[in-house]
């Protein structure tokens, strides 16, 4: 018995276990707490708390999202992460990896753009998934996306 167990429950084990060490968002993105990403101060802030702002990217001429625009306001240089995942958990593609110099007065310029690919260029299946984003120590949140 305990020879049919023990290979079912190493196969279990190992499917959890994603090629990069990574078991979940969570532990990318400890203690991510959900915020709306949607609401967008035209003018970006003067304050000393990081904002996030993201919309979808439409195409006029098919109305179809192509992307996702993120854009944010940190206060003080500070290391900012951007992830998409999907909604298992796998890393899908890390968007932005480094330090990022203060954006006093307004938003980052060029906001950073998920174009639905993953880390291989390919294109992700329409479907749910999780934007993460860490700026510092402090501040860590996430938003749902809906790929179209």
């Amino acid at each position: 018995m305990l020879k049919r167990v023990f290979p079912a429950v190493a196969l279990f084990v190992l499917a959890g276990c994603s090629s990069d060490d990574l078991n979940s968002a969570l532990a990318f993105f400890p203690g991510a707490e959900r915020n709306s990403w949607s609401a967008c101060d035209k003018f970006g802030s003067t304050g000393g708390e990081v904002q996030i702002c993201a919309t979808f990217v439409v195409d006029p001429n098919t109305n179809r999202a192509t992307s996702y625009s993120i854009s944010f306001y940190v206060p003080r240089t500070l290391h900012v992460r951007i992830a998409a995942f999907d909604s298992h958990g796998a890393l899908m593609k890390v968007l932005l990896d480094g330090e990022e110099m203060a954006t006093i007065g307004q938003y980052r310029t060029p906001p950073v753009a998920w174009d639905f690919t993953d880390s291989h260029g390919a294109r992700v299946p329409p479907g749910d998934y999780r934007c993460y984003f860490s700026a510092g120590e402090d501040f860590i949140s996430f938003s749902d996306v809906e790929v179209p």
